[in-house]
């Protein structure tokens, strides 16, 4: 095999670079040059196994199947191609399989300075296809590059807020302590939020279970801090590429204003989503004043 190095500056931050790539709707816009339809299924987590796939002209399900075999959230992605999607099954070992795994496909991002990061790609291609897979990165590269800077996909900000009759203080532990977050964050009293794990730190994660009492459904809510500030502010980038920030204000002695900014997912319409992150929001004021 060879190895495709390219890189390109684009005047953004490395939070909407990372969010192009893992964002399900935002990876279709600037995959689209290497074949219109692209799309992935699966994490991008270290561990998570990820489909890479698209459909043939006889309407077949192909693609790579994968496994992130490195993740360092803003920084470098390593994904390690096994095998060959074919519908329902994975080719491991034909010839044809041979030619495109196992290999890497390494993504690095470098800010160079507050308005621009470089983003780098590291490709493992087979012999005869290094030529043409190398002109199609280079299309690649030129269309996430456009995709960034024109904010294109841009996601729907939503802002809510609530005044917690209580200091600033409690109000910040309660908000990002396991024991208090397990108490609050569900939207109605048929949900709760049986586990909570919180690793307060820029670069930490957080995964919380967010469930059904009946036991009927689950999902996990996660993502990773890129920055924050004890009292006063929090702001993380969520698994699926969608920012989210919380403000704290200090209002009086005994008062605080909590204010909730996030980009709405594109499933749900926007007052549903309202109306449950603001259901959310109430319920912790409820807890942090009882």
């Amino acid at each position: 095999m060879k190895k495709i190095k390219k890189s390109v500056d684009i005047k953004t931050s490395p939070e909407v670079i990372w969010g192009a790539i893992i964002n399900p709707s935002k990876y279709q816009l600037w995959t689209s040059v290497f074949q219109e339809g692209s799309y992935f299924e699966g994490g991008w987590q270290k561990g998570d196994h990820i489909k890479f796939l698209m459909a043939d002209e006889q309407g077949h399900t192909m693609g790579l199947y994968s496994e992130i075999a490195e993740s360092d959230h803003l920084k470098y992605i390593s994904i390690k191609h096994l095998g060959l999607v074919k519908d329902d099954s994975v080719d491991y070992t034909s010839e044809e399989a041979r030619k495109w795994t196992p290999s890497f496909e390494n993504y690095y991002l470098e800010k160079i300075n507050d308005d621009h990061t470089r983003f780098t790609i590291e490709v493992d291609v087979d012999d005869e296809e290094f030529t043409d897979m190398s002109d199609v990165w280079d299309l690649g590269l030129v269309k996430l590059k456009e995709v960034c800077e024109k904010n294109s996909g841009a996601f729907t900000e939503i802002t809510f807020e609530a005044l917690i009759e209580a200091p600033l203080h409690q109000v910040w532990e309660y908000w990002t302590s396991p024991e208090h977050i397990i108490k609050w964050n569900f939207a109605s009293e048929d949900w709760h939020c049986p586990e909570a794990v919180n690793h307060l730190f820029k670069g930490g994660r957080f995964v919380y279970t967010m469930a059904a009492k009946d036991g009927s459904m689950s999902f996990g809510f996660s993502g990773t801090y890129t920055d924050l500030v004890e009292d006063s502010y929090i702001i993380n980038q969520l698994d699926d590429g969608r920012m989210m920030k919380v403000l704290f204000q200090k209002v009086g002695e005994a008062q605080t204003k909590v204010i909730e900014t996030f980009d709405a997912e594109d499933i749900n319409t926007i007052d549903l989503q309202k109306e449950g992150w603001q259901s959310i929001l109430n319920n912790f004021k409820k807890v942090v004043e009882v």
